[in-house]
């Protein structure tokens, strides 16, 4: 391959690599609060701004003036992400509850029923820390989860992250847990530490393997990151009703064009997203835009634009200095020149040539 085909074929890759920027809250609505963006159908503002008031954020300046921080108002809980593709919301959680720790509420009651929100079951574990520690999650007088952690003379728990049973436990819950209390208790032991401060909290596990976290710093602190899973409630796919689970977005559907609306078969709820090669927000009526390309290692890029496909020679396309745009330098082979729209993601098909 000669050096200038070798140099396009780069220069393509990082400019297809390139993400491009789409709206993703509602026209004349603030995107942001600080360094965290707010898609709709979250929303700050006026109430065209978000879906419903479960969905309104508020962006607090009091914490800090120079560090704005968004919390969802009716929860009043600090938001930290929010993700469309896995309908998620990452906020700081207060802990669920103390035993045995001067000074410290007791938080161990938690509740959204009603509300499109439920602890993650995919994301987030419900965790507790001490010795001789007996946590429950209890719902409706039923316990639904619980685990145990003790403590071993002259043995010290890991503080990276790692939560097993010594000073720390873990445990999973059902998925859709929007109300329910926590409980802590401990059980008969020979350490000396079984009268130490007791504590549970839930928390986002990525976060807490991946930053190497000490869980008993979440004492101090009064919360940790927790991932909420979110559904939009009261409206419909598809006029034909909930029997289908995914369907391509219609003019009667809740999701924006090109967006995919998945509905639950058991609840009248919904989530939108992109398809794979587009970028967007699927919940606005702009919906998910791009393009995907494939770069094959016989130097061809094909394109595929709403399922319309044209290839090219890739060394036939230069990249255009305006924003979104590249260039098919026909002129060369006397036909002009040709513009196409730039694209969001770019796949490879095995190797480049060398």
């Amino acid at each position: 391959m000669s050096t200038v085909r070798w140099l396009l074929q780069i220069s393509l890759l990082l400019w297809l690599s390139r993400g491009l920027a789409a709206t993703q809250g509602k026209s004349g609505c603030l995107e942001t609060c600080g360094d965290v963006d707010i898609p709709y159908p979250f929303g700050i503002g006026s109430a065209g701004c978000y879906f419903d008031e479960w969905f309104e954020v508020t962006c607090n300046n009091s914490i800090h003036p120079h560090i704005p921080k968004p919390f969802l108002k009716i929860l009043n809980l600090e938001v930290l992400n929010v993700s469309l593709n896995r309908s998620t919301i990452r906020v700081n959680n207060p802990v669920l509850g103390y035993m045995n720790c001067s000074g410290k509420p007791s938080n161990d009651a938690q509740s959204w029923e009603g509300g499109p929100f439920s602890f993650s079951d995919t994301y987030t574990r419900f965790t507790a820390v001490g010795c001789s520690t007996l946590a429950y999650i209890t719902q409706n007088d039923s316990v639904i989860g619980g685990c145990m952690s003790y403590c071993k003379q002259g043995t010290t728990a890991a503080k990276n992250g790692s939560c097993y049973g010594l000073k720390c436990c873990q445990t999973q819950f059902p998925p859709g847990l929007q109300y329910f209390t926590t409980m802590l208790g401990d059980f008969p032991s020979n350490s000396d530490d079984q009268d130490e401060c007791k504590y549970a909290f839930m928390v986002d596990q990525e976060w807490f393997i991946s930053m190497e976290q000490d869980p008993d710093k979440v004492k101090d602190v009064g919360h940790a990151p927790a991932v909420l899973d979110w559904r939009i409630y009261n409206a419909t796919c598809k006029s034909v009703g909930w029997n289908n689970t995914s369907t391509s977005n219609t003019s009667t559907s809740f999701c924006g064009a090109n967006a995919i609306c998945s509905a639950d078969t058991q609840t009248p709820s919904l989530t939108c997203r992109c398809p794979r090669g587009y970028e967007g927000n699927p919940y606005l009526t702009e919906g998910c835009e791009g393009t995907n390309y494939k770069l094959y290692e016989n130097g061809t890029v094909c394109i595929n634009r709403n399922a319309n496909f044209s290839c090219y020679p890739v060394d036939k396309l230069i990249v255009d200095p305006r924003p979104r745009r590249m260039v098919l330098p026909g002129i060369l082979a006397g036909v002009g020149t040709l513009l196409l729209e730039r694209t969001n993601t770019v796949e490879m098909d095995g190797k480049l040539l060398e």
